[in-house]
């Protein structure tokens, strides 16, 4: 289940990051709206991102304290999700701050959906894809064309970009070694 804190921005399945003064807590409010993303981070806990979602009918506050806890995530990190080019685009679209964007394992996801992340989050510093059987070097080529702070790209097991493409284009963001190799893990 996805969630973000509204005080370290962190949105994903695995809650604040250690650092955050907050982890573990969802209270630490100073208004009705912060109170209820507080609310939102805490009821996704046990709500699947949808369910959470579905709740932004609930009333207009609720609503509003959803749209202020993923207008400030700074972390968007939906692996593992069923979540497809429209889902991504319309949360990437709520999360500008995002400066790390993990969809990994998120097989629905096309060019599509990674150049509606490069649109929507400027500040993207990471962007991992791993796994994704859709994305070609023309949805990667946007995000390293808009995303001027770009510092890491995760394309293991993209498949549909030929090991040329990657070292050339993609290489001064990835970790590049050759399999042959005994590779990072060895010691």
């Amino acid at each position: 289940p996805a969630r973000t804190c509204v005080n370290c921005g962190f949105f994903g399945g695995s809650g604040c990051r250690p650092a955050c003064s907050m982890a573990g807590t969802t209270a630490a409010a100073s208004g009705p709206v912060q109170a209820i993303a507080s609310a939102a981070c805490g009821a996704s806990r046990f709500l699947e991102l949808p369910a959470t979602a579905r709740g932004l009918s609930v009333s207009r506050a609720w609503r509003d304290g959803v749209s202020e806890a993923l207008n400030e995530a700074r972390t968007l990190d939906l692996r593992r999700t069923r979540v497809d080019d429209v889902a991504v685009s319309r949360l990437a679209e709520r999360c500008p701050r995002a400066r790390t964007v993990n969809l990994s394992d998120c097989r629905r996801i096309t060019d599509q959906g990674a150049s509606a992340v490069a649109r929507a989050c400027p500040e993207l510093r990471e962007f991992n894809v791993t796994g994704n059987p859709h994305i070609t070097p023309t949805g990667i080529d946007a995000v390293v064309e808009r995303c001027n702070s770009l510092e890491s790209l995760c394309l293991a097991g993209c498949d549909r970009i030929p090991e040329h493409v990657l070292i050339k284009r993609y290489g001064r963001f990835c970790d590049v070694f050759d399999e042959e190799e005994e590779g990072p893990w060895a010691a």
